[in-house]
C-alpha cells in the first residue's frame, strides 16, 4: 500500500481521536436532498428498528466504493489501530515468527536483537504454553491473542526442542518490534546482493548499512532485488533512491488533479557501481518508484517482468468520529514520464522466474566488469 508519512498518520489520527467531535447526521446536510429523503423515510417507516449509525456508515462506504478506486477507503474508528499497524509493519511482541504444523506450534524464526533473541529462544522450538495456557488444540486466532499485549508487559513462554524433550521456560518483556526488511551478502566474491522486502520508515537505514558493508567488502557491482515488494512509504523510497542517485537527480513526479507536477529529487550522495534491479509482477508502488527512478536516470538496468502498476498516491484525512479517510489524491510517474498506474514498468531485459533472474543479472554484471577491464587495456579472462 502506498502510504503517507508515518508521523503524519499518527498525528492526524490522534488529533481526530482527541477532539472527539460527534459525526454529523445524514439529515443535517442540505446538499443531499434525495439521500436525506430516503434516510428519513427508512428511519421512520422500515418494518424493523434501524440503527442510524449503521445506515450512515453504509452510505459512506457506498459513496467511496462508487469512485471505483480500490485504494480509496473509509476506515472506521474500530479499524484505525489495525490500519496503522498495517502501514507501519511495526508491532508489539517478543520477536518470533510462528508456524502451525499439525497440532504443534513451531517457532520458525527468531528476529535478531528481539526480546526473544536476547533471552536465548531458539528457532525450531515447539511452543507448549503461553502464560500457563496450553497451546495444543487451540485455534490460530486464539493463539494470536495470547501473544498480543502492550509494550512493557511480560509473556511467560514454555517451549521444548525437538529430539530433546526438556522444557525451557522464559519470561519475556514485550516491546515494539521492527522486522528486518533487508537481506544482503556478497555473491561470487564481487557482486553485492540486496533484497528489500518492503518500505517501512526504517528501510533506508537498513539499506544504507547493508550497502556500506558490501562496499567495505569491495563489491564491484550490485543487485537490488525488489521482486515481491508491494511498497510502503514514499519517503522511504526517495531516501533509498538518494543512496544510489547523485544529488538533485529526479526520483519521481507527482501529478495532482489539476495536472500540477511536483518533482521529488535525490538528496544524494549516490554511488557509481554498476547495478541491476530485479522486478516482477508483484513489484508495486514505492518499489516501482525506486526501480523507475534508477532506470530513468540510467543508474541501473531493470531486469525481470513487467511490474504491478500501482501509481496512485493516497492521502489520509482525519475524521471527526475518530476514523480516517484514505483517498487517492494524485498519481506518480517516473522521471522520464512513464505512467505506472495500471501499466507497470517495462523492464530493460525481460527474464521470467523460470529463466533464473539472479543468475542472469550476475552474468550481465560480469560482462560489464570485463568491458571495464578491456577499456583499461587490461587482460579480461573468463570469470
Amino acid at each position: 500500500m502506498f502510504a503517507i508519512l508515518r508521523k503524519v498518520i499518527i498525528i492526524v489520527i490522534l488529533s481526530a481521536v482527541i477532539t472527539g467531535t460527534p459525526p454529523s447526521a445524514l439529515a443535517a446536510s442540505e446538499d443531499w436532498e434525495l439521500l436525506n429523503e430516503i434516510y428519513n423515510l427508512t428511519e421512520e417507516n422500515y418494518v424493523n428498528q434501524v440503527d442510524s449509525d449503521v445506515l450512515e456508515e453504509a452510505a459512506i462506504r457506498g459513496l467511496i466504493n462508487s469512485l471505483g478506486d480500490p485504494y480509496s477507503q473509509y476506515i472506521s474508528p474500530d479499524e484505525v489501530s489495525e490500519f496503522c499497524s498495517s502501514v507501519d509493519e511495526e508491532y508489539v511482541g517478543i520477536g518470533v515468527v510462528l508456524q502451525q504444523i499439525g497440532d504443534q506450534l513451531i517457532i520458525r524464526d527468531v528476529i535478531p536483537n528481539s526480546p526473544a533473541a536476547r533471552k536465548g529462544v531458539r528457532a525450531g522450538s515447539i511452543v507448549v504454553s503461553v502464560d500457563g495456557i496450553t497451546i495444543k488444540g487451540l485455534a490460530l486466532d486464539k493463539i494470536g491473542k495470547l501473544f498480543n499485549g502492550e509494550a512493557g508487559e511480560y509473556i511467560r513462554l514454555t517451549v521444548t526442542l525437538p529430539g530433546i524433550g526438556t522444557r525451557e521456560n522464559y519470561s519475556i518483556k514485550q516491546e515494539k518490534i521492527r522486522p528486518p526488511v533487508v537481506n544482503s551478502f556478497l555473491m561470487d566474491g564481487e557482486v553485492g546482493y540486496l533484497y528489500l522486502k518492503s518500505f517501512p520508515y526504517w528501510a533506508p537505514d537498513e539499506i544504507a548499512t547493508a550497502l556500506a558493508e558490501l562496499q567495505a567488502q569491495d563489491a564491484r557491482g550490485l543487485i537490488l532485488d525488489l521482486r515481491g515488494n508491494l511498497g510502503g512509504y514514499l519517503e522511504a523510497a526517495t531516501e533509498i533512491a538518494s543512496l544510489f542517485l547523485l544529488k538533485d537527480k529526479p526520483v519521481v513526479k507527482i501529478v495532482d488533479r489539476n495536472n500540477k507536477v511536483e518533482i521529488v529529487r535525490s538528496k544524494g550522495p549516490g554511488q557509481d557501481l554498476p547495478m541491476i534491479v530485479l522486478v516482477d509482477g508483484q513489484t508495486a508502488s514505492a518499489a516501482e518508484i525506486l526501480a523507475g527512478a534508477l532506470q530513468a536516470n540510467n543508474a541501473a538496468l531493470v531486469l525481470g517482468t513487467r511490474t504491478y502498476g500501482k501509481g496512485a498516491l493516497q492521502t489520509v484525512y482525519p475524521l471527526s468520529n475518530g476514523g480516517v479517510l484514505k483517498l487517492t489524491t494524485a498519481y506518480y510517474i517516473t522521471p522520464d514520464n512513464q505512467s505506472i498506474e495500471g501499466e507497470g514498468l517495462k523492464p530493460d531485459v525481460r527474464v521470467t522466474a523460470k529463466e533464473k533472474p539472479v543468475e542472469k543479472a550476475l552474468e550481465i554484471l560480469k560482462e560489464q566488469f570485463c568491458d571495464t577491464f578491456a577499456n583499461e587495456s587490461l587482460v579480461c579472462q573468463e570469470i
